[in-house]
């Protein structure tokens, strides 16, 4: 990987786990911070594309087929306006994917939140994290428990600004799913396109990994990254992405892993995402991603 250009290490689903391209492919995506994983047959993203295109407008703004993808701009705690930038978005938890989510798309955002454990379980086993540890370090995650969230975003290309600010994912591992162009990352302090390739997910590593690894030889990069002023060709449809996040507790502690094998908490999740929230979005969602969603 160099300024220039990124090239990501590639993965697929097998039925033990991540199988990467290279030998040494999962070491290299967890010092990148992220790689590309290959969709799993089955996968139909559908109906995370009409969540983007339709929870923005008003209930009855559109087809009946759609209603239950509208609305959801009434459900505070779960959409966010964005507004210094471009993207408007739904953050929504499992309880409240179950309350407000179609059952199609229930089951799409569960198979997304499947991998991303797929991910983070693999990866601690090549950092060699006893597993008798990963329960306690990532607040439950691991078993299913933490805060699985699940964010769409809209990028509104009327607006002259930014499409999503610089940041690092908060969590864990975070399964991005994306058909335009407009990610970039920083690498060696110059912004670098991440294109979307076909086929394929984007998989960041987050904040509370790296935090997590901080102490090991082999620490994993959470990566910054932002997605550039989007503007649409003429007659195309407004940018979207959408993807699923394992994360710790909204409250509860961060852990770091030392070099003996033992662990410790080092710090709050509330005050981490705080600070997130201050550093990254400067506006009036100070809450954004701590509490649980309506």
């Amino acid at each position: 990987m160099s300024a220039a250009t990124m090239t990501l290490q590639r993965a697929g689903v097998t039925t033990t786990g991540l199988c990467f391209d290279a030998a040494d492919g999962l070491s290299r995506a967890l010092r990148d911070g992220c790689f590309l994983l290959a969709i799993p047959a089955g996968f139909d993203p559908a109906p995370g594309i009409t969540l983007c295109r339709e929870f923005h407008r008003a209930p009855d703004d559109g087809t009946a087929a759609t209603r239950a993808y509208r609305g959801f701009k009434d459900l505070t705690g779960v959409y966010f306006d964005r507004e210094h930038f471009q993207t408007e978005h739904l953050l929504i938890d499992g309880p409240g994917r179950d309350r407000h989510f179609p059952p199609e798309l229930r089951a799409m955002t569960e198979q997304m939140s499947a991998l991303t454990l797929l991910v983070l379980r693999d990866a601690m086993t090549e950092l060699g994290i006893a597993p008798s540890l990963w329960s306690e370090i990532t607040g439950g995650a691991v078993d299913g428990l933490g805060t699985h969230w699940f964010a769409a975003n809209h990028y509104r290309p009327e607006r002259v600004q930014p499409g999503c600010a610089p940041h690092k994912d908060t969590g864990f591992v975070t399964v991005l799913y994306n058909e335009e162009p407009g990610l970039e990352a920083s690498v060696d302090g110059a912004w670098v396109p991440v294109d979307p390739v076909p086929g394929h997910f984007v998989v960041n590593f987050g904040g509370a990994f790296e935090l997590l690894t901080a102490a090991l030889d082999r620490p994993v990069r959470a990566i910054l990254h932002h997605v550039r002023q989007c503007t649409p060709a003429p007659g195309a449809a407004d940018r979207f992405s959408f993807a699923a996040f394992a994360n710790p507790p909204a409250t509860g502690d961060l852990y770091q892993v030392r070099k003996d094998g033992t662990a410790a908490a080092v710090r709050s999740s509330e005050d981490f995402l705080r600070e997130f929230n201050e550093r990254t979005w400067s506006d009036r969602h100070a809450d954004f991603g701590i509490g649980g969603t309506s």
